[in-house]
């Protein structure tokens, strides 16, 4: 007996699976566009197309997510890089 596949009633596809990388780059986006005064859960939901509770799987709280995307920015930091131009000394007087 052969049976027949699902159909989805859903106009979209399926959402990619969350993730916190996806989350925190979805934060980052946000930070970029609206600022960091703006940043927050439910924003990054909406950036998602998801609802804050999935989140919350993933981050704990605004708190935790400010400090991952912290930890992102800083390990691209380039610490060999002191500021001073190519051949400049960096002691004046």
């Amino acid at each position: 007996m052969r049976t027949r596949a699902p159909i989805s009633r859903r106009d979209r596809p399926a959402k990619p699976a969350l993730s916190r990388e996806a989350i925190v780059a979805a934060a980052l986006h946000v930070l970029k566009r609206d600022g960091a005064e703006k940043l927050t859960i439910r924003r990054v939901a909406d950036e998602l197309d998801t609802g804050p509770a999935s989140l919350y799987v993933y981050v704990k709280n605004v708190t935790v997510l400010h400090a991952l995307l912290i930890d992102g920015l800083l390990a691209d930091l380039d610490l060999a890089w002191d500021g001073a131009e190519p051949g400049a000394s960096v002691f004046t007087g």
